[in-house]
């Protein structure tokens, strides 16, 4: 008895909507792309958090990175307290080597952008980087395809060798003989020793592939030191805290730069975490605007469901009169009408969802960053598409309960 009603007020729903296409998809468009809205933003979101926590764990979180300019962090970009701090140079770095005592390891790099040719071929303003043992690797992600990392002889002596990105490699050799091809960075030979394999975008701009690795004495004496961007990359020993670190960074760079106590630090010591904290505030603004600009939508939408559920109320007073006379108790009628509404509300979020669905792999395939649909977003997508079913069903379901049989009996369309 109760499946059979329910199967009839189904029914009623379904000839409803083949008879008025165009009022209930105007009246389901709300749901639809408020569903799409909330679950898109919340996609694009974890899938971003995803992607930086990938990053920042190549990237080191026991990592510091001493440079000119600060990382940002919460408040206002001080810029005018960095600008005319100096560039970390080679004594920098030697300085952390030699009187660190809390660092496992201690490197440097320098980047700028050059013309990188190879006989008739050339690309122009190239990424070029210097660096010292290891950090090729990490935390400049580069993993070998072909060929050899840079011997310690090379890294000392500052020889003129050098390891390829994958598309740096492709564009200048076609064919893939890149290894033991001699090309030119800014108009200096160079001999190609290693090539990356294919790394894909970087959230941060961090992808090797469209970068040339050289040994950092080789880097110092192609470029032009002012011009060029640096870093001295610090990492910790493990069991001692970031900030300890970051202490004893202090110690001996205002030693080995002759700060006077009173004098501030003309050094910025920056860490994955501060960006995070940027990005968990933009993502954050993100999911709040998704749900403001989502839940508008479904409130409209709402209504429409609202309007649906009134009209099917009215057009089935009688039957709701036979049915109470029969022994349909109010619950029954409240819980069936209520039940349609969700259903209603269940094939807007699912247009919605599937929509994303849609889209997701598309954006995957033009960005070169993965956007994946979770379990934990069905699940919203079907809690709101339930709320929002039974919010807007409510006040008609319990106007149809409440009907009186007798009066209800008599009613006409």
């Amino acid at each position: 008895m109760v499946y059979r009603l329910l199967g009839d007020g189904l029914n009623f729903i379904f000839r409803y909507i083949r008879g008025n296409r165009l009022r209930t998809l105007l009246s389901l468009l709300g749901i639809t792309i408020g569903i799409f809205t909330i679950i898109a933003i919340l996609v694009a979101v974890d899938s971003l958090k995803a992607s930086v926590t990938q990053e920042f764990a190549k990237l080191g979180s026991n990592t510091i990175y001493v440079s000119k300019w600060g990382w940002g962090g919460k408040g206002e970009y001080p810029w005018w307290v960095y600008r005319n701090n100096p560039e970390p140079d080679y004594r920098d770095y030697k300085a952390l080597q030699d009187h660190g005592r809390l660092f496992a390891n201690v490197g440097m790099m320098l980047s700028n952008n050059g013309t990188v040719k190879y006989r008739e071929l050339a690309i122009e303003e190239a990424d070029v980087f210097g660096v010292t043992p290891g950090l090729a690797e990490r935390p400049l992600n580069l993993v070998l395809a072909a060929g050899r990392d840079f011997t310690p002889l090379e890294f000392e002596r500052g020889q003129s060798v050098c390891m390829l990105g994958a598309t740096i490699a492709s564009q200048l050799f076609p064919n893939g003989d890149a290894l033991g091809k001699k090309l030119k960075i800014r108009g200096f030979p160079c001999k190609v020793v290693g090539v990356g394999k294919l790394h894909g975008n970087s959230m941060f701009g961090t992808s090797p592939d469209e970068r040339i690795f050289v040994p950092l004495q080789f880097m110092r004496r192609v470029v032009d030191i002012k011009r060029a961007f640096a870093n001295v990359i610090v990492t910790g020993k493990p069991g001692h805290a970031n900030e300890e670190v970051n202490d004893d960074i202090r110690r001996v760079l205002r030693a080995s730069r002759h700060l006077a106590p009173s004098v501030p630090d003309n050094f910025a010591l920056n860490r994955t975490e501060l960006v995070a904290e940027d990005l968990e505030s933009l993502f954050s603004v993100l999911t709040k605007a998704g749900w403001i600009i989502g839940g508008f939508s479904i409130l409209v939408g709402g209504f429409g469901i609202a309007n649906i559920m009134f009209v099917s109320v009215k057009e089935r007073t009688r039957i709701i009169g036979i049915q109470k006379s029969l022994g349909a108790k109010s619950w029954f009628i409240l819980f069936q009408y209520l039940a349609e509404s969700v259903l209603l509300s269940l094939v807007g979020g699912a247009i919605g969802f599937a929509l994303v669905a849609i889209i997701a792999p598309i954006a995957t395939s033009v960005s070169g960053f993965t956007f994946s649909i979770s379990w934990s977003h069905v699940a919203v997508g079907l809690l709101l598409s339930v709320v929002i079913g039974t919010v807007s069903g409510y006040i008609p379901a319990q106007t149809a309960a409440r009907l009186d049989p007798v009066i209800a009996m008599t009613k006409t369309v």
